[in-house]
């Protein structure tokens, strides 16, 4: 998404503003130790469409691909445990259905 805000109303309503992925990238770069580790947990709890948890998943998984790209069953283990090391709260129900498909 590159739009920040998606109303007036939304922002008025639920403080609702989603940080642009330039931003999410070098705030991710600021613990880069983190998201660069395959089990380390995440909680988002104001995920929106998932901005931070997709970028954390894509380094996560370009992870796993370098580690594990000769072990099938050890790429197949390690990106399942990165999936499951990201949690994501959001109240709104458009956002968290973006946030499933993305």
């Amino acid at each position: 998404m590159n739009n920040q805000v998606k109303s007036k109303k939304r922002v008025a309503e639920h403080g609702e503003v989603f940080t642009n992925p330039r931003e999410v990238s070098a705030m991710c770069d600021m613990v880069i130790q983190e998201t660069e580790r395959v089990d380390s947990r995440f909680l988002e709890p104001a995920c929106g469409d998932g901005n931070f948890l997709i970028e954390i998943l894509k380094r996560k998984l370009n992870i796993v691909r370098k580690k594990y790209q000769k072990s099938i069953y050890d790429y197949e283990r390690f990106s399942l445990l990165a999936i499951g090391s990201l949690y994501g709260v959001e109240l709104l129900e458009d956002n968290v259905i973006a946030c499933r498909e993305r």
